[in-house]
């Protein structure tokens, strides 16, 4: 399930060249946003054909069955609104206010259940999780959280929390069940906490029984804070072990996980800081990692890895919105980007 952009902290973060058709997939949708000043959300089929105007908004995300289009709204008071629309067309609804952490959205694998982030600008948030036939919420958590995903089988939820909002956070990762997925329960699931370092957060919940996540390392040695490594573990908790071994200069942050293909083989991670954002391929095995394209501050952003592993969808010119950017698929093992979208940016996709 693809994680979407973080917002920036201060600090935050031989090539075999595929041949590239890029034909549409049966249902497969892409969305994207296009003028940054006033910032509008377009659906298309997922080779950038066929597009057309969803609403007024931003950050969109795409469920997985490729119908509904998620994306953030400025309502009444500033406060962001989480709407949800048809993406072939049609109006917009609104499923909760005070949606927090905007970037950060995830669809349950059969596309009925949206988890999201709601709370005051200041203090606590809720993870929630949001029927999207008729808008209910249930609590899962409440705190400071660092990320969530569903297990593939949408049965489970994991995600990362902390008690206070101090930095480094101290974090740590934990898996809840979810009630109204199959399962009878007497009383309210019960979270498991899988890490107790107070140092992990960012879990990615992928296939054949492996979560990763984001362990904070060398807090003590590094100037402006620590930096982050990927870590790999059982939806238990055991058989931790580090994937990655990464050169963090001061002032940035570190990898991020962002997607996985969908046979585990590919991982698609974003190497973030201050003022910096560009997408890096890992290997699941080895931890060996590469740029996908540009890197540094004008670099391609990463913002989600097709199923079968081969594309990387993102964005040219760097995470800061402008009239610059294009919406591009890049063949996963290095080539020559196709553009989806020109003069666009955040782009999602169900591909």
């Amino acid at each position: 399930m693809p994680i979407a952009l973080r917002p920036k902290l201060l600090v935050p973060l031989a090539v075999l060249v595929l041949a590239l058709a890029l034909p549409a997939a049966a249902g497969a949708t892409l969305a994207f946003v296009r003028n940054p000043s006033h910032p509008v959300v377009y659906a298309a089929a997922d080779d950038g054909s066929g597009a057309h105007r969803i609403a007024r908004g931003e950050g969109p995300h795409v469920s997985p069955d490729g119908e509904m289009v998620a994306f953030s709204v400025e309502g009444p008071g500033h406060r962001p609104e989480l709407k949800l629309a048809p993406a072939a067309s049609g109006p917009a609804r609104r499923l909760m206010v005070n949606w927090r952490e905007t970037s950060s959205l995830a669809f349950s694998p059969d596309s009925k259940t949206i988890a999201a982030l709601r709370g005051p600008e200041l203090g606590k948030e809720k993870l929630v999780l949001i029927d999207v036939a008729s808008g209910a919420q249930r609590v899962v958590a409440s705190g400071y959280f660092g990320g969530f995903s569903f297990s593939p089988d949408g049965s489970e939820i994991v995600y990362s929390l902390a008690a206070s909002e101090r930095f480094p956070p101290r974090s740590d990762v934990y898996r809840s069940e979810i009630e109204g997925s199959g399962k009878v329960f007497v009383r309210a699931p019960r979270p498991v906490r899988l890490t107790h370092d107070h140092r992990s957060s960012d879990p990615l919940w992928g296939p054949a029984g492996k979560i990763v996540f984001v362990r904070a390392l060398d807090a003590k040695k590094r100037r402006y804070g620590p930096k982050n490594e990927l870590f790999l573990m059982t939806p238990q908790g055991r058989s931790v072990e580090r994937l990655t071994h990464t050169r963090v200069p001061e002032l940035l942050q570190g990898l991020f996980p962002t997607d996985w293909s969908a046979n585990g083989s590919r991982l698609l991670a974003e190497f973030e800081g201050q003022d910096t954002s560009y997408a890096v391929a890992v290997n699941p095995k080895t931890g060996a990692q590469r740029p996908i394209a540009e890197a540094g501050e004008a670099g391609f952003v990463g913002t989600a890895l097709s199923a079968d592993g081969r594309l990387v969808l993102g964005f040219t010119g760097g995470f800061e919105p402008g009239p610059r950017h294009d919406v591009v698929a890049i063949p996963y093992l290095g080539g020559k980007p196709r553009v989806l979208a020109k003069g666009a940016f955040a782009p999602a996709w169900n591909r």
